[in-house]
């Protein structure tokens, strides 16, 4: 089983600088890489690596392996569809591996930029320190609402067989978290509150009508879902005791993607305040 740990780098003003300087050169070099397999209409990596590697290294100023991974993002991004040339953002994730990234113990982490090899302090969590031996194969630099985190593989062995005995069936939606099949509604008040406080500094921002008002606006945007977000996690995956392992008891959640939604919900299906949809609509 395979799961993904997000470890957040930690860096001052200027490393911040020479992070975006390189995320910036890594996807114009992959931006290149792209359109110039689509021109050859070639998408393979060994075809786009002889047409343009030794041009990336000269008009990137990238190092070698950097630029194997730029072409390999575009690759990544072909297989998907071949049909149009992708187009990175500027700020997009940068692949490292084992030869341009290195931890160095459990609270730093040796990256390559556009001016070297930069050291530079990374904080995690408790789960996320549990985990951190087993990480496998590349690691994802990201650039998120201000700050840099590193998305890491690990492998865990597969747990033993489990007999199914009984299905807890889980339907999400908008007014409600989550309904189980067992007639168990979570009350969601934590999220409720959060709702409230937040549409009341809305409301306030927007009679204000000011430019600081509007740079409120723009920090609060969010902030509501930040919260809310582990405990909806939560609601739907694991929804009750009753799923444990040890009563061999399986989860099925309706993931709603099938559901035609030609327009506006219903009066009774929206969401209880002002905010944004947290969830698919039930039934």
């Amino acid at each position: 089983m395979k799961l993904t740990l997000r470890i957040q780098v930690l860096p001052d003003a200027e490393q911040t600088e020479t992070l975006l300087a390189t995320m910036e050169r890594f996807n114009a070099a992959a931006n290149f890489a792209a359109e110039v397999g689509f021109e050859a209409g070639v998408f393979s990596q060994p075809s786009i690596h002889g047409r343009c590697y030794k041009e990336i290294r000269e008009q990137f100023g990238l190092s070698a392996q950097m630029a194997v991974r730029a072409i390999g993002k575009a690759v990544e991004a072909f297989k998907r569809d071949k049909a149009i040339r992708p187009e990175f953002r500027p700020r997009g994730a940068v692949t490292y591996d084992q030869r341009i990234l290195s931890f160095k113990g459990l609270d730093k982490v040796s990256l390559w930029t556009v001016t070297g090899r930069m050291i530079l302090p990374i904080a995690f969590g408790e789960y996320q320190g549990e985990r951190f031996d087993r990480m496998k194969g590349q690691v994802d630099l990201v650039y998120w609402e201000g700050r840099f985190y590193l998305y890491a593989t690990v492998a865990l062995p597969e747990g033993a067989p489990i007999e199914i005995k009984d299905f807890l069936g889980v339907d999400p939606g908008i007014v409600t978290g989550a309904t189980t099949s067992d007639g168990t509604t979570p009350s969601g008040e934590d999220v409720e509150e959060v709702r409230r406080r937040q549409l009341k500094r809305r409301r306030r921002h927007r009679r204000e009508r000011t430019r600081g008002a509007r740079k409120a606006l723009r920090r609060q945007r969010r902030r509501e879902a930040r919260p809310c977000r582990p405990r909806h996690h939560a609601e739907r995956h694991s929804p009750s005791p009753a799923t444990s392992h040890a009563t061999s008891v399986a989860v099925v959640v309706d993931e709603c993607r099938s559901q035609r939604r030609p327009g506006p919900p219903g009066p009774g299906l929206r969401p209880k305040w002002d905010a944004p949809r947290t969830g698919e609509p039930s039934g």
